[in-house]
């Protein structure tokens, strides 16, 4: 009797060893705090829902960086680096980790062709790093076709602390559609001045400027 005993408890012993065994193991496997979720993860909490109109964070690779590149050597237009600073409130104060989500039409004036994704070739993601900075690689859009809008990237702007939102979209000073309105609007949504001056280096290469400042909490 009593060597059934002992037998029967170290068969309760050893089912309770693999059971607390196996519930370390799928507390290893599942994040047990916000503190062990990558950063990335944190800022994609606060995206829009797949699919959300002009949106696209919730997309975000998880190998973004502070800068991206789009073009290629088959692109047949202007090669366009625009590259900045993401401010908080003040204007001041550096703003790293906050995720940028950016598209912006073809050299026809088009976002998707068919069979492309959602918001065409031409779209991207970069996470600020320390100094707040970022840098896109990509070619200059063209206006849409048959219309009289300015040629334009689209941009939102995703933190830990704050919901996926658009800025003033970029513009390109010279275009004969910006009109007097978004000139007039210029900077409410981003600050600075989203219409930028482009200059082309001996490479080519047009290259613009375009800082940000988040809105206060």
């Amino acid at each position: 009797m009593h060597a059934q005993s002992s037998s029967r408890r170290k068969v309760i012993d050893r089912r309770s060893t693999r059971a607390v065994h196996l519930m370390l193991a799928l507390f290893a496997l599942s994040p047990a705090s916000a503190s062990e979720e990558s950063e990335l993860s944190l800022i994609k909490k606060n995206a829009m829902p797949a699919g959300t109109e002009a949106r696209g964070a919730i997309d975000a690779p998880d190998d973004v960086s502070w800068k991206t590149v789009l073009s290629q050597k088959s692109d047949k237009d202007e090669p366009l680096i625009i590259s900045g600073a993401v401010f908080q409130a003040d204007g001041k104060t550096p703003a790293p980790n906050v995720l940028i989500y950016f598209y912006h039409t073809d050299s026809d004036g088009y976002y998707g062709r068919k069979g492309e994704v959602r918001h065409g070739h031409f779209r991207g993601w970069l996470l600020t790093d320390e100094q707040g900075r970022y840098e896109i690689s990509t070619i200059k859009p063209a206006p849409y076709p048959n219309r009289t809008e300015a040629a334009h990237i689209h941009m939102t702007f995703t933190g830990k602390n704050f919901r996926e939102d658009s800025i003033d979209a970029i513009l390109f000073e010279g275009d004969k559609f910006i009109t007097q309105q978004e000139r007039d609007a210029a900077g409410k949504k981003g600050g600075f001045d989203p219409i930028l001056k482009l200059e082309k280096g001996a490479d080519g290469i047009l290259r613009g400027v375009r800082n940000v400042q988040l809105r206060k909490p």
